[in-house]
This record gives structure tokens, sequence and C-alpha cells, in this order.
């Protein structure tokens, strides 16, 4: 193995034991038993049927991004999704965004870059999306006083200054593009080479997504299937919310719900084991201590929610993974 690889998957393992000791130092193992044992679980399936319908919705806005290249259909594009994901939660450097654009380009004799491009276009429309999640959430409902900690409101300050900074940026690069690359270049000619090309690539990919969209009516539709994908995972995480009992305040469910969704995807960013073992937990534990749920409920909600979605998407992956003769020795090296 690459030596450089090899220390890349040991550094994302130690990242992974880390914030595994942090998030689960404080819990009481026999309480957290306790807790799976009186979840209630018709909510835990419900929660794994609206995952699955977010994949669903998911698939579909990938052939809203490819339409104006190629028209694709949603149960042709579905099992590549999955086997992107599915090998995110089974090989480390989330390769899966990658394979998706390789096996895409295989199988439907599209240009790989353009097929990456709109999975980069994907991953800026999900932030967008999560941060206007969080934030309507916060508006929605403010009517009905919640006492929300102050952590809880500082964190949703903070996605508000994110979501106002992101989207100027995208306007800006839209608008001005050889302008925001000189402005770029000059940022970071200080930093490593080899850090700034792939940055730049990642800004063309994205870029090369763009320019495939050619009306509103299009943008609107990417928006709108957007929004169904993080309705569908809102729903998920809310269910198990429920299952464990999690909040006594039936009230504050749909703003934590809507806070821990957010805080665990921003949370599995940071490179750890394959399927962000480690981040997510620690990402949920501290999203629902901000409302002084304690660490052992916490936890159950966590490893559960973790579960069900690790286990949903790789079983799914792995029979797409045999129905299309994937590889993984080879879809292991793709990034590469």
């Amino acid at each position: 193995m690459n030596p450089r690889r090899l220390l890349g998957y040991l550094l994302s393992l130690a990242v992974t034991i880390i914030f595994l000791a942090i998030a689960l130092a404080p819990v009481d193992f026999e309480k957290l038993a306790r807790a799976f044992a009186a979840a209630d679980y018709r909510y835990a399936f419900f929660a794994a049927g609206a995952t699955l319908t977010a994949y669903i919705f998911r698939a579909a806005r990938w052939r809203q991004l490819l339409a104006p290249t190629q028209k694709i259909s949603v149960a042709r594009l579905f099992p590549v999704l999955i086997v992107g994901f599915a090998l995110n939660n089974l090989l480390p450097g989330r390769p899966g965004e990658f394979v998706r654009a390789h096996v895409l380009g295989k199988r439907e004799n599209i240009s790989r870059m353009l097929g990456f491009g709109t999975v980069v276009l994907e991953r800026v429309v999900d932030g967008l999306t999560l941060l206007a999640f969080l934030l309507f959430a916060f508006v929605a409902f403010s009517p009905l006083h919640l006492n929300l900690p102050e952590l809880a409101k500082a964190i949703g300050s903070i996605a508000l200054f994110i979501f106002a900074l992101a989207l100027a940026g995208i306007i800006f690069l839209l608008k001005r593009e050889q302008l925001a690359l000189r402005l770029f270049h000059r940022l970071t000619q200080f930093l490593p080479r080899r850090f700034v090309a792939r940055v730049e690539q990642m800004i063309g990919s994205f870029m090369l997504g763009m320019h495939s969209l050619h009306s509103a009516r299009e943008v609107a539709m990417i928006a709108l299937l957007s929004l169904a994908v993080w309705v569908c995972e809102f729903i998920s995480y809310f269910a198990m919310l429920t299952a464990f009992h999690t909040l006594a305040a039936f009230s504050l469910r749909p703003v934590v719900a809507a806070m821990t969704m957010v805080l665990i995807n921003l949370g599995i960013m940071i490179p750890a084991a394959p399927g962000g073992l480690g981040p997510y937990e620690a990402a949920g534990i501290f999203a629902l201590s901000a409302f002084t749920v304690n660490a052992n409920a916490a936890a159950s909600f966590a490893l559960a929610m973790h579960a069900t979605q690790y286990l949903l998407i790789t079983s799914l992956g792995f029979i797409f993974i045999w129905r299309e003769g994937v590889s993984l020795v080879e879809m292991s090296t793709v990034d590469s």
C-alpha cells in the first residue's frame, strides 16, 4: 500500500477513536442499554423509510442535474447513487463521490468530469439547503417562544452568517468567474500547490455542473428536489427522537431534529473512519446537549440513527455492487 495512503488511513482511524472517546466518555452503558430496551422501534422503522425516500429524491435531483446533457431515468441512477454512498461507508477517504462519476461515465457514456461536476454541485446545494433548513426551523418556531439554550441560539446565528457568506460567494463566482479565480490564486499563492490544485479542480467541477443548468425552471426544480431530500431526512431524525423518547417537550423536537441533522452532516465532513464513525456520534451528542439532553439519551439516539442509516445504505450498496459488477479494489483507487 502507498505509504501516504496508509498514513491517511491511520490518521482517520485516530480521529475516529478520539471522537468516540470524547462522545462516549460520560455515558453510563447500563443506562444506555436500558434506553435501547425502552425504545419504540416502530418509529425507527419509519425513520428508515424516510431515509430511503430521501435517497430516491437524491436520484431524482441527480437526473435533473444531468438532464440538459443526457436524460437518464431515476431507476438507472438510483443504484449508482447508492453504490457511491455505500462505498463512503466502507472505504476511507470518501471515494464515493469519485466512484459515482466513474460508474456513471462507464454505464451511460457521459464525461466523468461532467458527472463529478454534478456531484460537487449537489454537495454545495446540500450545504446551502441544510443551513436554510436550520434557519427556517428557528424562524418558524420562534412564535412558540421556546426556551432555546444560548448555545442553540449561537449555532443559529453562525448558520445565518455562513449561509449568507456562501450564497454571496456563489453569486460572485457565477457573475465574475474570471475575477473570482484571480482572487483565489492571489489568496492561495502561499499554500501548498497540491492543495490549491485540488481546490481549483473542485471549483472547476462545480462551475461545470452549474453551466449544465440553462434555465430558471431547472434551478427551481433542483431547489425543490433538494428541499424534498432534506424534509425526508428531517422526518427521519424527528421519528428517531420520538422512538427514543429523547425529548419530553414535543414542541422542541422540530428545532432539535433540524439542528441535530445539520450538525451531524457538518460533523461527518471531518476525515475519519468510513461512514463518519466518531464525528457522527460526537456531533449528535453535542447538538442534543445544547438542549440539556443527558449523555445516555443523546448517545442512544445518535448510535441508533447512525446504525439505521449505515445498515440501510450499506446493505443496499452491497446488492447493487454485486448486481453492477463493481470491483471494490478498483473503486478504492478511483479518486487517485
